[in-house]
């Protein structure tokens, strides 16, 4: 069964302007992937990155033995759709066609479906013959190879401290909800709120939670820098009023912290509304690194869509369990509005920001459902895969 369907399918429904949708194709010459089709053969899997013009495909098709499986991964939807034709007149089931235009989540997407190095081979199309086009598709073989499984203590037995924290404001929606969904395996809560004073009375929360305040102004990581500050515990997991963990991952957060590989984990954030998880054009998987051992020297940067400076080492990567954020879900328009209103005021530049309702998106329940959801794994720091 065809993991890829659903998300490629809306992927390809959604045309944004101003994205390049093909690139030039050059020949084919038999043989040229021999090497390859050798380690997909043992892998068990074969991953065609670019379409071309499908003579690669078809030499692949005709050479792949009986029960190693095919992928196509197309970053431009021209190509994907002439693909995708292609595949329905050849007979359904002989190729996967995974499309979408950000590299990231191609190289996510076969981390889901459990096609992780070892389990599936990544080629690179010769026919891509645009040096571009070239580049972007070497970037999610790199991002493939770079992936590496991590063991996490399913049952640590002296787990390091957690804090969980937050910045606030008080006309958040759901602030119930925030505090009556912490994580029980933090041992505390740090709220800092965007107002001159915390509010009198706060939430019930299964955790303590200490109470500051700080007006905002223009400046998100000033903010997260006078957080972090507050935080006196080993690890910190950052979160925003209107996002919820996981259970899944709630439960993992003891074993991430325990193990000593890592000193930061990025998650998938699904943006949830009322379609579904928004997907395609870099939507998902929306990494978010949000849990860091507090180390000296740690500092966040950029007054909007901040990043955390003065780590080192590997990144841990959770495939499955992540992040729901429910903004679109919570928040009326005007509230919305407002907040991109002041992303804009951050990053000096208006208009930068916009709603739209228009994005594709997929059933939460498909993406859950991948078979390789559960995955930990872990990629080099040199990897760099935030969003700038």
């Amino acid at each position: 069964m065809d993991p890829f369907a659903p998300y490629t399918a809306q992927a390809l429904s959604f045309r944004l302007a101003g994205q390049p949708e093909d690139y030039p194709v050059g020949p084919y010459r038999p043989g040229a992937l021999d090497a390859g089709l050798r380690q997909a053969v043992r892998a068990g899997h074969c991953v065609l990155l670019g379409a071309g013009s499908g003579a690669a495909l078809a030499d692949i098709r005709a050479r792949l033995p009986e029960g190693v499986g095919l992928s196509v991964c197309e970053l431009y939807p021209d190509r994907a759709a002439a693909m995708a034709r292609i595949g329905a007149q050849a007979g359904a089931g002989e190729a996967w066609l995974l499309a979408d235009t950000s590299e990231t989540a191609l190289a996510w997407m076969l981390f889901s479906a459990g096609l992780v190095p070892g389990r599936a081979a990544c080629l690179l199309n010769p026919e891509v013959a645009d040096p571009a086009a070239k580049a972007r598709f070497k970037t999610v073989q790199r991002l493939h190879a770079a992936y590496s499984p991590l063991e996490i203590p399913s049952a640590p037995a002296d787990c390091p401290s957690l804090c969980v924290a937050a910045i606030l404001h008080p006309g958040e929606p759901d602030l119930e909800g925030f505090f009556a969904a912490l994580p029980r395996a933090a041992s505390e809560a740090v709220a800092l709120w965007d107002a001159p004073e915390p509010p009198a009375h706060s939430p019930a929360s299964p955790i303590p939670v200490r109470h500051l305040a700080h007006p905002l102004g223009a400046d998100f990581a000033a903010q997260r820098n006078r957080l972090l500050a507050a935080c006196r515990t080993d690890w910190v997991l950052m979160l925003d009023a209107d996002e919820r963990l996981d259970p899944a991952l709630a439960a993992m957060l003891p074993g991430l912290t325990a193990q000593d590989r890592c000193a930061a984990f990025a998650f998938p954030r699904r943006a949830v509304g009322p379609g579904g998880v928004k997907v395609g054009f870099g939507l998902w998987p929306d990494l978010q690194l949000r849990l860091f051992r507090r180390l000296p020297g740690l500092r966040f940067v950029r007054p909007v869509h901040e990043r955390l400076e003065g780590l080192s080492g590997p990144t841990g990567l959770c495939v499955g369990a992540g992040i729901r954020h429910l903004c679109d879900s919570l928040k009326q328009a005007g509230a919305i509005d407002g907040k991109l209103a002041l992303f804009d005021k951050a990053a000096g530049r208006a208009g930068l920001h916009r709603r739209s309702g228009e994005y594709p998106a997929v059933p939460e329940a498909y993406l859950a459902g991948l078979p390789g959801a559960a995955l930990v794994g872990q990629w080099p720091e040199s990897v760099s895969f935030l969003p700038l």
